[in-house]
């Protein structure tokens, strides 16, 4: 029993050094950790520095071309847009009744004026002219009346003979007067001479009359034959102007009536431009000034035109004034109906401002420049206008002889510092 106590003794002392031990290296261990996280917390040097106020780096300049703005003579227009109409639409009729003999156009064909473009059968207007000339030819007949003869009243055989007989009264008349006067015979003698020489004068007169009606019949009966050939005439249809058929109202072997449509022509060289101008430029317009136009058939040509006629007055609806231009067409490229994009030119030589279009930047709807002053860029809000190749007018925000930047536009602000500078 007691050795066994004694052995218990004496390892008791080791297990206390160990705990001891343990318990330092744990106390070690915490400490550097405190440690470690409390150096992490701690600001660096540097950012010290900069909240102490120390300096910071400036931009670096930027590399910049520039171009100066110059002052060019361009013209001045209104753009606008408007149609093109034909100069010139005739519907062309039946001028004489009768069966369409000959069509010799169709639909989308040219025509030149006084061309000939139907046929209308003929057979009734000639037989009514053989009938009017042989009317005529009686009339003239009955009076001894020949073509081409200036024909004298006096000379017809019904007038000679009351002629003579008025020159016969009136001598008896004369003879009887003198001898009432000296008394030789009574005055119941001498009324009956009287009333024979009235009575002869008034045949004579008759006698004028009929002749000057047959005169007068003849120069109707001239008419109507006149009216006959010119139906004759009027069976062969012309063409009233130049241009190209738009309609086909009929067809050969039809009947026609006096007045029935055959054909539609349009105009086509020159062609009619109508535009309308705004109220704002309405003071601007004159005859003969010049006007451009773009149509989407042939996008890379311009066409121009002169202005000939200015409407009278604006319209209520649209505040507009409407002006026509004429627009030669000698190649027929254009067709009435088409829409065309046209710019009414008011000045040949205005003076403009321009710069280059690589100058100017379009950010949120604004157009802005850089300009150069100083060797920093000014930023400039400015208008822009006309167009001329690679130049373009600027109404608003620059004048003549300033620089303004052309390149690295988008590394430059208000104030920045540039190099390249002119």
């Amino acid at each position: 029993m007691n050795t066994n106590m004694n052995v218990d003794d004496s390892k008791a002392p080791k297990r206390g050094v160990n705990i001891r031990l343990i318990t330092l290296l744990l106390t070690i261990a915490a400490t550097l950790l405190l440690a470690s996280a409390c150096s992490k917390n701690q600001p660096s040097p540097e950012p010290k520095a900069e909240a102490s106020g120390g300096p910071t780096a400036a931009a670096p300049p930027v590399d910049v071309s520039t171009a100066a703005a110059i002052s060019r003579n361009l013209q001045r227009g209104v753009e606008v847009v408007g149609s093109l109409l034909a100069d010139e639409e005739v519907v062309v009729s039946a001028q004489a009744p009768g069966e369409l003999a000959l069509l010799k156009v169709d639909f989308g064909g040219y025509v030149a004026r006084g061309q000939i473009i139907a046929q209308i059968d003929q057979r009734d207007a000639s037989l009514k002219v053989e009938q009017a000339e042989a009317t005529l030819k009686q009339t003239m007949a009955r009076l001894g009346m020949k073509e081409g003869q200036k024909f004298d009243p006096d000379r017809s055989a019904d007038v000679r003979v009351a002629k003579a007989q008025l020159d016969w009264e009136k001598m008896n008349l004369d003879r009887q007067t003198r001898l009432v006067e000296n008394g030789d015979i009574s005055r119941a003698v001498y009324d009956q001479a009287a009333t024979a020489h009235n009575l002869a004068q008034a045949r004579y007169q008759a006698a004028l009359d009929a002749v000057n009606q047959q005169l007068a019949i003849i120069e109707q009966q001239r008419a109507s034959l006149n009216l006959a050939k010119k139906a004759v005439t009027d069976t062969v249809v012309r063409a009233p102007i130049s241009g190209a058929v738009k309609e086909k109202h009929a067809s050969q072997g039809s009947y026609l009536m006096v007045n029935s449509r055959i054909l539609t022509l349009v105009k086509i060289n020159p062609l009619r431009l109508r535009a309308d101008i705004p109220e704002y430029a309405a003071a601007l317009v004159r005859t003969g000034q010049t006007m451009t136009l773009v149509v989407e058939a042939f996008p890379d040509r311009t066409f121009s035109g002169r202005v000939v006629r200015i409407g009278p007055s604006l319209s209520e609806q649209t505040r507009a004034l409407a002006v026509e231009a004429e627009v030669s067409n000698p190649s027929n490229l254009l067709r009435p109906g088409m829409f065309a994009k046209s710019t009414l030119i008011t000045a040949k030589d205005a003076p403009a401002v321009m710069v280059p279009r690589r100058a100017v930047q379009i950010i949120a709807g604004l157009n802005k420049v850089f300009v150069i002053e100083n060797g920093h860029a000014s930023e400039r809000i400015v208008k822009t206008g006309a167009s001329d190749g690679d130049l373009i007018e600027i109404l608003e925000g620059v004048k003549e002889g300033d620089n303004v930047a052309t390149s690295n536009l988008d590394k430059l602000q208000e104030g920045s510092v540039v190099n390249g500078a002119k």
